[in-house]
């Protein structure tokens, strides 16, 4: 359960992350699915894979390039496990497109860009950036998590 400053800094961090979507303008439910997208924000810049394993369903599917799907908890946990160990992200969403598909479900689509390390490599960070579809599922106790993510490699702009 969320502390109220970590809901004030979740919504704060939603504010910044959706340009043309202020809080004020989004419906409790977008800003609930919004709240989802600044945690799993926090949680990857900061490597924190129980955290992130959180936020997906428990029959949740993490869609990678080039990689076999990761369908249930374990698995995902098991996919951020190996991402963490190989490579650090400090990434800045941004929301291009939130649609309720149903009462329960929801499509996200985003963009991210920041800077990405691999962990075994002696060099400084580099630019990075990515395209990332969520559906979410809202749960019985009236929190929105992620049922399906994927995502690609965006071109990176200066």
């Amino acid at each position: 359960m969320l502390n109220i400053r970590q809901t004030l800094a979740a919504f704060t961090l939603s504010a910044l992350i959706v340009p043309g979507l202020s809080l004020a303008a989004a419906s409790p439910t977008e800003q609930a699915i919004l709240q989802t997208l600044a945690q799993y924000e926090a949680a990857l810049n900061a490597s924190d894979t129980s955290r992130i394993v959180s936020l997906y369903t428990p029959e949740g599917v993490q869609m990678a390039p080039d990689a076999p799907a990761a369908v249930g908890a374990a698995a995902v946990r098991s996919t951020y496990d190996a991402t963490f160990k190989a490579i650090t992200l400090q990434l800045n969403f941004k929301v291009d497109e939130v649609k309720l598909l149903s009462e329960n479900t929801a499509l996200l689509r985003t963009h991210s860009a920041g800077t990405m390390k691999v962990n075994s490599a002696h060099q400084a960070a580099g630019p990075a950036a990515f395209k990332e579809l969520f559906l979410l599922q809202k749960q019985a106790d009236g929190q929105w998590k992620f049922s399906h993510y994927s995502f690609s490699a965006a071109p990176v702009t200066p």
